[in-house]
């Protein structure tokens, strides 16, 4: 299949564009720069000149493919999530109403933040989302994708959890300053709440089984079963750092100011249940787990670079 992919050059989308690509499918990414075209014609992809808020470019793009994976979301300032929010439904409705009638498949990425604390349960799809945040915004999104299955439209929506592995992802690296600048493990809170995580190559096969078989309308949470928390991923950090393993707890007021909304982020849970991926498409995550790698993978040689 020729499949149109927002975010094509990014961390999440340029490693389901290479998994597409392994598979046989072709790959036209959107482009919003000359570095962006190159970059995508290297790893042997179409380029697509436009942007998020170039709405023709993007029906223009979901119109030259057999299907749509978007996986773009622009946030510079996480104070604004509502105008983000509304210029990725603006971009979604612009793509959907290109598919409508013609039974192609739209996958939609979206994620844990439009769910609530949830406690010491693992949320599966049916797990009510948050009402009273600016994330409500994006949980009304997934709805209008799945509702696309009315119109013609083999719409699926994503939920990862908290992407990992090839040494990227920006907020691991924020840990790690964070650490840097602590001189040694530090949680935000008491750290004991456990987010769910998953591997970017793993998501991205995800990606591919919902593509070719995934049923129009479904929703899918993306997560591995581990189950470590906070207090082990900041250990994790700092022993990859050489610093103190044993976390300082660090009251969230302290971190508001220089971290604002993902301060309280830090401080709840946001576990998942991916039952639904494993049954319907028989997906099998299997790459080495977040404190693995934190420790002894891709990250160490990031962690570096990042320090230079």
């Amino acid at each position: 299949m020729r499949i149109f992919i927002t975010g094509a050059t990014g961390y999440i989308g340029g490693t389901i564009a290479q998994r597409l690509i392994e598979a046989g499918h072709q790959v036209i990414g959107l482009a919003r720069t000359d570095q962006s075209a190159e970059q995508l014609k290297a790893m042997g992809a179409e380029a697509h000149r436009g942007d998020l808020s170039d709405l023709d470019s993007l029906k223009q793009g979901a119109a030259m493919a057999e299907g749509v994976i978007h996986t773009a979301l622009r946030i510079t300032d996480w104070n604004q999530l509502d105008t983000v929010f509304a210029q990725d439904r603006a971009a979604v409705e612009a793509m959907l109403s290109t598919l409508a009638g013609t039974g192609q498949p739209f996958l939609y990425t979206s994620g844990t933040g439009v769910l609530p604390d949830t406690g010491d349960a693992v949320a599966d799809e049916t797990f009510p989302t948050d009402t009273k945040s600016s994330m409500a915004l994006r949980a009304a999104l997934e709805q209008t994708v799945l509702e696309a299955k009315a119109h013609g439209v083999r719409s699926i929506v994503i939920r990862p959890g908290v992407v990992y592995g090839k040494g990227g992802s920006d907020i691991w690296h924020l840990l790690a300053g964070l650490t840097r600048q602590a001189n040694g493990a530090l949680t935000v809170g008491d750290g004991r709440n456990v987010w769910s995580v998953v591997h970017v190559n793993d998501l991205a096969d995800l990606y591919l089984s919902a593509l070719e078989r995934g049923p129009a309308g479904t929703l899918f949470n993306a997560a591995t079963e581990e189950e470590s928390t906070m207090r082990d991923v900041a250990s994790a950090i700092a022993r990859a750092l050489q610093l103190a393993d044993l976390p300082t707890a660090w009251p969230v007021e302290k971190m508001r100011p220089q971290l604002g909304p993902l301060a309280d982020g830090l401080t709840v849970n946001k576990r998942i249940s991916a039952a639904r991926a494993r049954q319907l498409l028989g997906w099998r995550p299997h790459r080495p787990s977040l404190i693995e790698d934190l420790e002894h993978g891709s990250y160490l040689a990031a962690f570096a670079e990042q320090a230079q």
